[in-house]
């Protein structure tokens, strides 16, 4: 399927090419993949002059920056980076530009934790997600969006968002003809030097919350574990992952004695202290798309060794 070229268009008309969000020390945002046309509300100018208060002065159609800053009583600067980082949406849309006028009465939903815009188009919306964002909880400033795929909230990088039911259902098919490549990174307990294919069933129990198991009446699952450096007491390892079953990477990594650093599930007995999951989905390709994060994973993992 290709994409219309449309004037003033950040969107792709080649699928081959590789999506990266820009790198920064915490996941980046890009501002430039946004569209670059927005609503215009005719601003009506009142003749009278009103008094100057210690309050950013609204009228009908203001700028959205400062209704925002207004309402979120905060500084006009943050509601400027706000919105250029794509973590304002009105009426289930992105706002892209901060300068858009809008009227008194508008309703902003705003995402607190920054996830960085990789790559959007009229089919899919591809995003770095930070660690502590909960997969669902981005349908909130996506409302008309569906997840393609989820990542546990403790495990960071590429997710996508399917923008139509077209490109959802052609996602599916392409998970259940495994034709979708995930690739992730992981720091893991331990000294790994050469690469391990992991081949074992996994059965998940969904209470309230999942936790899965190896079980040889479960469902298929591959894992190929590569090492990418090792340290003093861990490897760095990239993990390729053919299926995708609920903790796939965590339980398969553990059951090899080699369990992922911070993982408070399957790793309770370790004595690395970590702030985080060391878990990161670093690409992610399907239907000719190739997405890439662009976190320094070195940073992200905050390894010193």
């Amino acid at each position: 399927m290709e994409h219309k070229k449309t004037q003033k268009s950040t969107r792709q008309t080649s699928r081959n090419k590789t999506y990266v969000a820009k790198k920064n020390t915490n996941i980046t945002q890009n501002r430039n993949s946004y569209h670059k046309k927005s609503a215009t509300i005719t601003q009506t100018q009142s003749a009278a002059t009103a008094k100057k208060t210690q309050h950013t002065q609204i009228t009908q159609g203001t700028k959205a920056y400062k209704l925002l800053a207004l309402q979120c009583n905060i500084s006009t600067n943050k509601a400027k980076d706000l919105i250029d980082s794509g973590r304002v949406s009105v009426k289930g849309k992105r706002l892209p530009i901060a300068r858009t006028l809008l009227p008194l009465n508008t309703k902003f939903d705003v995402l607190t934790t920054p996830c960085a815009v990789i790559f959007e188009d009229n089919d899919i919306v591809a995003l770095d997600k930070s660690v502590g964002v909960e997969s669902y909880n981005l349908l909130k400033t996506y409302p008309h969006y569906k997840l393609i795929n989820r990542l546990d909230k403790d495990t960071s990088g590429v997710i996508l968002l399917a923008k139509n039911e077209k490109m959802r259902q052609n996602a599916i098919q392409a998970f259940k003809q495994k034709k979708v490549e995930k690739v992730y990174f992981a720091l893991i307990e331990g000294k790994v030097y050469e690469e391990i294919v992991i081949e074992k069933k996994i059965s998940t129990q969904k209470d309230s919350k999942a936790k899965s198991h190896i079980n040889d009446h479960g469902l298929h699952a591959q894992s190929i574990v590569t090492p990418v450096q090792t340290f003093t007491h861990t490897t760095l390892v990239s993990v390729q992952i053919p299926t995708g079953r609920t903790h796939q990477i965590r339980i398969h990594l553990a059951s090899i004695k080699h369990p992922i650093v911070g993982d408070i599930i399957y790793n309770k007995t370790s004595k690395i202290k970590a702030k985080r999951l060391m878990l990161h989905c670093q690409k992610t390709s399907l239907l000719g798309y190739r997405f890439e994060s662009g976190v320094d994973i070195h940073e992200a993992f905050e390894i010193n060794d």
